[in-house]
């Protein structure tokens, strides 16, 4: 019987779904995979880090799975020259990313946070003292327009808000099919109220969101980032929002993750974080493990996967 390696936890119906195939071999520390995984033909990875250093330490190694969406912690290119697939979950997490990234644009528009705290404080008072913004009326820039953007612009439609979008790799003609205006990124970040994230992590995004980019926002403009840590400067977003370059920010990843402890961030009232738990819906986190288990099931046993990220030679 093959083995499969699991990094991480994962659904137990997925677990399940491996074990009617599969030696399951479940993991103790990303940090040793190479090891952990030895013999196995299958693994199956969360956040581990699996490069070619791994690959070659995994001879038997013939299928990857992301369970989720970015393959950023995977490298690829090694697993395609070494004729190993890679196969991700890229729809079962979007509604989940779609609705934490709305609640977070109104979280931040409402306050809810800084109010809560003083609530719960004793200053009752603050009610006459912080005025709420409305979402109504407001410029959504959406920066990439994939399945996650163009779910929130869905989700989001009721109420009554103009909608941009930049993605570099989507035409006029695609854009118009979804009802979506396409601009420069200088130029959205310019008219946008509110400006989300919804771009892979690359060479070409690394940092997309600098002191520069970041300097062409309006004021009272709110940045929510749901999609890679590294897409943001933390740094220049710190500065931003310290010198209230814009009005707020909410983030759900950080570079590196976990973010530091004492981080300067930590210190500013107008941000809130949640800890990468945007994808980790209770519906999300079992299509998560299903897909990608499936896609280690289908390679394994000579299928063609659902969701194949490479074409490796055969």
């Amino acid at each position: 019987m093959e083995k499969v390696f699991v990094s991480e936890p994962i659904h137990q119906d997925a677990v399940q779904l491996l074990r009617t195939r599969f030696q399951v071999i479940q993991g103790s520390s990303t940090d040793h995979l190479a090891q952990e995984a030895a013999g196995c033909a299958g693994m199956l990875v969360r956040v581990a880090r699996v490069d070619a250093e791994v690959m070659d330490a995994l001879p038997q190694l013939r299928v990857i799975a992301k369970h989720g969406i970015g393959v950023d912690n995977i490298d690829v290119d090694a697993a395609t020259a070494r004729g190993i697939q890679v196969v991700n979950a890229p729809t079962a997490n979007i509604h989940a990313v779609a609705e934490h990234t709305a609640a977070l644009i109104l979280a931040l528009l409402k306050d809810v946070v800084v109010l809560d705290r003083a609530t719960r404080s004793g200053e009752f008072s603050i009610r006459s003292k912080c005025l709420v913004r409305e979402l109504r009326g407001k410029t959504v820039g959406l920066v990439g327009y994939g399945r996650i953007a163009r779910l929130v612009h869905q989700k989001l439609s009721g109420f009554d808000v103009h909608f941009i979008a930049y993605d570099p790799y989507m035409s006029q003609e695609q854009a118009e099919t979804f009802g979506i205006q396409l601009l420069p990124l200088e130029t959205l970040l310019r008219q946008a109220d509110v400006v989300s994230l919804h771009t892979p992590l690359s060479a070409d995004t690394y940092h997309l969101i600098n002191a520069e980019t970041l300097a062409c926002m309006k004021p009272e403009a709110v940045l929510i980032n749901a999609s890679r840590g590294g897409v943001v400067d933390s740094e220049a977003l710190y500065q931003a929002l310290r010198f209230r370059k814009i009005a707020g920010a909410a983030l759900d990843v950080f570079e590196p993750e976990p973010p530091q402890t004492d981080s300067p961030l930590w210190s500013l009232d107008n941000l809130i974080v949640t800890p990468h738990t945007a994808a980790l819906s209770d519906a999300a986190m079992r299509a998560m493990g299903m897909d990608s288990a499936q896609g280690i099931m289908d390679t394994l046993t000579g299928e063609s996967p659902q969701y194949p990220v490479n074409h490796p030679a055969k």
